[in-house]
């Protein structure tokens, strides 16, 4: 379904290499070039994103209101959103109208001689990174280093709440290692860390640099010390 979209790719690739006579230049210039394409698409998303971030706060003090009542919960979420006119789905379409180009790239870049044999660190862009190879050419260090700190800081970025962030510590590590696992070439990995560096950019121009969702304000009191109302709940 996909290879009408993998053949034009190659095709856009090939021209790259003969414009600037390097497969790793030409990476660069075909992830910038897809990311402007996707860039509306990626801006609505965020656009979508920003808003629900947003509203974190007042969903961390309703969750905490409702907590013992979450039919309740889910119509005062519900009105929340209506209010403010947020769709907390409307990021979702976006992303799934990028997932045929991203397998499409997948499938592009693990074409045997693709990259004409051309070499990153003296291995070539069509080999599956290995630790074996790390080790023998410690330049190639920079792959798996580079991929799990820009992994992690889009991470710490798009989730914001840091009980959910402790939750995907893992991810950063296990994107790491299947880059040296002989899982994918090197040039799928260069590819990688090119587009998740673009997407932080794209993240701090549309939302601005993340703020952490805090802590729900604490309860009032009256004069008197007590609570609003008896048990200690401000319904």
């Amino acid at each position: 379904m996909i290879d009408p979209l993998v053949s034009l790719l190659a095709e856009v690739l090939a021209f790259l290499r003969t414009v600037t006579g390097s497969s790793v230049a030409a990476i660069v210039v075909l992830t910038v070039f897809i990311k402007l394409v996707l860039h509306p698409l990626t801006r609505k998303q965020l656009k979508s994103m920003k808003a629900m971030q947003a509203l974190a706060p007042q969903l961390e003090v309703l969750r905490r209101k409702y907590r013992e009542d979450p039919r309740q919960l889910n119509v005062e979420v519900m009105n929340l959103y209506r209010a403010h006119r947020v769709n907390p789905f409307s990021g979702c379409l976006p992303l799934v109208l990028q997932m045929p180009v991203l397998w499409a790239l997948f499938a592009l870049f693990r074409r045997e001689g693709v990259f004409g044999g051309e070499q990153l660190f003296g291995v070539a862009l069509e080999a599956n990174l290995t630790v074996a190879m790390v080790i023998a050419h410690p330049a190639l260090a920079l792959i798996p280093v580079l991929t799990a700190v820009t992994t992690y800081v889009q991470q710490m970025m798009t989730i914001t709440d840091p009980q959910q962030q402790k939750m995907f510590l893992f991810m950063p590590v296990f994107i790491a290692w299947t880059t040296v696992a002989g899982w994918f070439p090197v040039g799928l990995s260069l590819y990688w860390i090119l587009s998740t560096s673009l997407y932080i950019v794209e993240y701090i121009v549309v939302v601005g640099r993340p703020k952490p969702v805090g802590v729900a304000p604490p309860k009032r009191r009256r004069a008197g010390g007590s609570r609003t109302r008896a048990g200690g709940d401000d319904r």
